[in-house]
């Protein structure tokens, strides 16, 4: 019986004592012989049954591994090569299948020749196409993808092939479409699109012509909704709003005391936003002028209506009623001195007093007492006269009297 036991036991596959055995795998591309192949290739091959990994083996030598020895690459069956292999030479790849048991040496070697150093070929742009007319004067720039280029220059000139030069070789990626800055209206203009690689600059490329038509309309221009435009008595802390114009990438504001003035807010980009808080009162009793301009693009909207409003203006009724009609310079400690000051929203700026010919006696500041004297001598009792300049309004003259 035990004798038994110990023969089923050497009985046992060989296989299994050492691990699963694995297939050998076959690089499809490059495929073995293939010739100009690309000096950064991307292999790729089949699944090695039982595999879980593969090691890759690159040289420019039969069993030549100076390039990749080995290189783990994990679970995959492509690679995108990360160099450039040398150029027209025969380059030579084995492709070793592993698991955590076992690997196969013995999958066959292949072997390609790599494409001679070369730069890209002149492409061909194919929207708009050449002699094209009418051409929006936002147009896309499209060109058919050469396989061979890392990226593309592109060159613009306006009027004739030699003319007035927009743009200079300006390297516009590895797509195969670019947006140019927007084109005149009319206007012929000369395109070349240039491949370039690692080698250099495709030789002799040649530009297409097209003519554009006539531009996109402006935007639409956009309309005060607070305050309304026209409106009259409008506080002085007011914000402005405005309504959302469909298609809009900004508004530009500007707000002044004259027709397109831009004393309060010059030109300022508020990009979406369709509200602004003024960040100082508006002058009272003044027209306030605004301009909203819309943008798309580089066009912005164009001949918008006017736009304004009036701000509130208090009577000078307080003021005047607050100006003294006579005072009495007799050191009583009782209206010694004649002055004038601000009065709720009215300003005063300067006070000027004059004698019964015109002539000027005193310049007094806002607040500030006169006390009836002229170079130090005391004028006589009579009748004198003002006038008071305030902010946003006319003087207010009269006279009063000075009692002794």
């Amino acid at each position: 019986m035990k004798m038994k036991k110990m023969v089923l036991l050497f009985l046992v596959p060989l296989q299994f004592a050492l691990g699963q055995a694995l297939d050998c795998t076959q690089l499809l591309s490059p495929a073995n012989g293939d010739t100009n192949v690309p000096l950064t290739p991307t292999f790729e091959w089949n699944q090695a049954s039982g595999a879980t990994g593969y090691l890759l083996n690159v040289g420019t030598t039969q069993g030549g591994v100076e390039i990749f020895n080995e290189r783990d690459l994990g679970n995959v069956v492509s690679f995108e090569f990360p160099q450039q292999l040398p150029p027209q030479s025969d380059i030579y790849v084995s492709i070793i299948p592993y698991n955590d048991t076992n690997r196969n040496d013995t999958c066959a070697e292949i072997f390609f020749t790599t494409a001679p150093r070369t730069v890209p070929s002149c492409t061909e742009i194919i929207n708009p196409t050449d002699g094209d007319a009418l051409v929006s004067v936002s147009a896309n720039i499209t060109w058919i993808r050469d396989f061979n280029a890392n990226g593309y220059l592109m060159t613009i000139y306006e009027g004739d092939p030699n003319g007035i030069l927009i743009w200079d070789k300006v390297d516009v990626g590895n797509g195969t479409n670019a947006q140019p800055p927007e084109f005149k209206p009319r206007t012929r203009y000369y395109v070349t699109i240039i491949p370039y690689n690692e080698f250099g600059e495709a030789p002799g490329c040649q530009p297409i012509t097209f003519t554009t038509g006539d531009g996109l309309p402006p935007p639409d221009c956009a309309e005060l909704i607070l305050p309304e435009s026209g409106s009259t008595e409008v506080p002085v802390d007011t914000n402005l709003a405005w309504a959302e114009v469909p298609g809009a990438e900004s508004y530009i504001l500007s707000v002044g005391t004259r027709p397109a003035g831009t004393d309060i807010v010059d030109n300022r980009d508020m990009g979406l936003s369709t509200t602004f808080e003024l960040p100082n009162d508006l002058p009272q009793g003044t027209r306030i002028y605004v301009q909203i301009r819309t943008s798309e693009g580089l066009r912005e909207s164009e001949s918008c209506t006017p736009l304004f409003f009036d701000t509130f203006k208090p009577t000078t009724t307080a003021l005047e009623n607050s100006i003294p009609r006579f005072f009495t310079p007799n050191s009583d400690g009782t209206n010694d001195v004649w002055s004038v000051d601000s009065v709720e929203d009215l300003i005063v700026e300067s006070v000027y007093i004059f004698d019964r010919y015109g002539k000027m006696l005193k310049q007094l500041a806002p607040g500030e007492g006169w006390n009836g004297t002229f170079n130090g001598r005391a004028l006589p009792s009579g009748s004198y006269w003002y006038a008071v300049s305030v902010e946003n309004y006319p003087k207010l003259k009269g006279h009063f009297l000075l009692k002794r």
